[in-house]
């Protein structure tokens, strides 16, 4: 991994970095007295609910304890807080004895410990909660609230990079803790922070990176560089973070060049695309700031000196002629005016409700799952469903392991049958179906090593998987698969593109006891599909176009491909890119639902089968056994009644399946389709 960064950073070098060596100069207007054990690195601030002018400055000495400034500087309260505090953070949402209170945590250094602390109002006096003891000992620490549910949780982080995820709540006043996700950076952990509305954990790997992870224990480790060390950009090494937040998620991410003595200013949203950068010179009889550490920023106006927002950052060589370090206050917007950026007053962070991703989501939970795929990387992808013929209770799920092949299973989990060959992506079912005048269960799956079509027979009382034919498909690289059965008996498969949206529609046949494959149709959509099914009585294919949404079209293979859009990822649509996996739930006389995976939102969206209307979208929560769903792939709807599923079952990918607060291998989860409906009202 670390070569790979080496070689992100070379490239770096050799962009255009035009605003980066000529900073803006930006003047202090006030400091704060000096750091009492000369060792100040994070800082926020509180923001008082009604008068702006006494909010407070939370500044961490990780010699000492914590520090509690008004705006001219001056220390108000020291709290030794069992020891030196890292970085604190705090949340003004936290629901305290039912509640909604500011909630303070500060990491004390180098221990496994987090102290909390509300503020009494009125005396502006930090109040101590409680604490937790943490498993790793804490250099990095921030807080973060989920924008699924609303739940907030404190992050930690060793200085060797272990990282830890906790759950907070309130009990009778005091604050419990729980382990829901472990992962490991890497490296010298520095510091942290959340960006909640969009679900975003920076942390800083001092020396090497700024990596961008998501907040969700579910989001499992996958991480994006936001910018290396190394470069015409960052001197040597990284050290503090702080996000302006405006409306409708505007606002800028601040990273601190430590040894270049200067504060970087990147894009907020999308992939934090960099702006510019500034220094604080020396003025007005404050001293310049070097080495800055922990920073912070706030958007309201607290005062006249700041009347468009405070930028605050620790100096570590603060000279007066040479005291102990402090904090040096700047306005916003002095650095907003020089460098273009927003300042947006009337936004109150205080009173903005996390947004939730699809708030019209209703929870729902899995009641069991499958072992996890062979190996524990990205390879679980679509299920499909074999129902025994006279005993539901020995019905298989059939897996597709990217990494390895087709893999079934047992109603309640356990892996019965594996099937090498290759990158298999997508599978899908049927039974019962008339080819070369003898009767087959039979199923197609995509094979991406070979680039086929693969056809297999599936014993009719065992489901034991044999195959029986493999086609080469003239697609640029095979993804999606599904198939189909005519009202004349005749039986099709639908295989689409990776990349190009391509579709070709086979019929199938038996001759001598293999089965036959025949391109009889091939049409072509925008972007990249994957996610199809079939709706045998209607004549209708479902297909989902990843970044676009849902389609429908004729199964007929003499008709036109003329295209339908259900439902779209864009403005007004209730899909969240990827559109993934699609499955059918058949009714008597047409009734029924279609069921998508919306990836992007990690929720499942259903819809009328006759008429197509929007109906409903559903989120896979934690139950008693089983961990949340996110980022799902392939899917499927059974329609008959199993047991411990009387109106049916919903089979679903699970890309971040968790085991405690580890990520094991990828696995496959199953849910009540009664429990489905019921929350969306059906």
């Amino acid at each position: 991994m670390r070569w790979l960064i080496v070689i992100f950073a070379i490239l770096l070098v050799l962009l255009p970095v035009a605003a980066q060596d000529d900073p803006l100069t930006v003047i202090a207007a006030a400091e704060t007295v000096e750091s009492s054990g000369d060792g100040a690195t994070g800082v926020v601030i509180w923001a008082h609910p009604t008068d702006p002018t006494l909010s407070l400055i939370l500044g961490a000495d990780d010699n000492a304890g914590l520090g509690v400034y008004d705006l001219s500087g001056a220390l108000l309260q020291f709290l030794d807080a069992d020891g030196g505090v890292t970085y604190p953070d705090l949340r003004y949402s936290f629901a305290l004895d039912g509640t909604p209170s500011t909630l303070i945590a500060a990491g004390i250094a180098d221990t496994p410990k987090v102290v909390f602390y509300t503020v009494e109002t009125d005396s502006r006096q930090l109040i101590r909660l409680g604490e937790i003891e943490t498993g790793v000992p804490v250099a990095a620490m921030c807080m973060a609230v989920s924008r699924i549910t609303g739940t907030h949780s404190v992050i930690v982080i060793s200085e060797n990079g272990a990282a830890e995820q906790y759950q907070l709540t309130d009990d009778d006043g005091e604050i419990s803790a729980e382990l829901v996700r472990a992962f490991n950076i890497g490296g010298e952990v520095e510091s942290c922070m959340a960006d909640d509305a969009l679900g975003r954990i920076y942390v800083v790997e001092g020396d090497i990176a700024v990596w961008r992870y998501g907040i969700e224990p579910e989001d499992g480790i996958q991480r994006r560089i936001v910018d290396v060390t190394g470069t015409a950009r960052i001197s040597e090494e990284v050290e503090g973070l702080a996000l302006y937040t405006a409306a409708d998620n505007q606002g800028y991410l601040l990273i601190t060049d430590e040894k270049g003595d200067r504060v970087l200013v990147y894009e907020r949203t999308s992939n934090n695309a960099y702006i510019g950068a500034f220094e604080i010179a020396s003025g007005g009889g404050i001293d310049a700031v070097s080495e800055p550490t922990g920073i912070t920023v706030s958007n309201l106006q607290f005062s006249e000196s700041f009347p468009s927002g405070l930028f605050i950052t620790a100096d570590d060589v603060n000279t007066d002629p040479r005291a102990d370090n402090n904090y040096k206050l700047v306005s916003w917007g002095d650095i907003a005016a020089g460098l273009g950026l927003l300042t947006d007053i009337a936004f109150d962070p205080r009173g903005a409700a996390v947004i939730a991703v699809d708030v019209d989501a209703a929870a729902v939970m899995a009641t069991a799952e499958t072992s996890p795929v062979l190996r524990n990387t990205d390879s679980a992808d679509d299920p499909a469903f074999w129902l025994h013929p006279s005993d539901p209770a020995q019905s298989l799920i059939i897996g597709t392991d990217k990494r390895a092949g087709l893999v079934t299973y047992t109603l309640t989990g356990e892996a019965v049958q594996v099937v090498e060959l290759g990158r298999v992506n997508n599978v899908d079912v049927r039974q019962n179906v008339l080819l070369g005048g003898q009767v087959y269960d039979i199923a197609a799956a995509t094979n991406r090593t070979t680039g086929t079509l693969d056809l297999f027979i599936l014993d009719r009382e065992t489901g034991q998987i044999t195959p029986a034919g493999a086609f080469v498909s003239q697609v640029e690289e095979v993804y999606g698969v599904c198939l189909y059965v005519a009202a004349d008996s005749a039986v099709y498969a639908f295989l689409n593109s990776a990349d190009t949206g391509e579709v070709e529609q086979y019929r199938l046949d038996a001759v001598d006891g293999a089965l036959t494959a025949e391109v009889v149709r091939t049409f072509t959509l925008g972007s990249q599909t994957e996610g199809c099914a079939a709706d045998d009585e209607m004549g209708v294919l479902y297909i989902g176009e990843e970044a676009q949404g849902l389609w429908r079209v004729s199964t007929d293979p003499t008709a036109p491909a003329d295209l339908l859009q259900i439902d779209t990822t864009g403005e007004g649509g209730h899909l969240t890119a990827d559109t993934e996996g699609i499955s059918l739930y058949t009714g008597a006389d047409g009734a029924g639902y279609v069921v998508v995976s919306s990836q992007g939102s990690s929720t499942f969206v259903v819809y009328d089968r006759q008429t197509n209307a929007y109906l409903g979208t559903v989120r896979i929560v934690e139950g008693a056994s089983t961990d949340a769903v996110s980022g799902t792939d392939g899917i499927e709807v059974v329609s008959v009644p199993l047991p411990g599923y009387p109106s049916g079952l919903l089979i679903v990918q699970d890309d971040v399946n968790l085991d405690g607060a580890t990520a094991a291998g990828q696995n496959f989860k199953l849910i009540d389709f009664g429990a489905v409906l019921a929350a969306i009202g059906q």
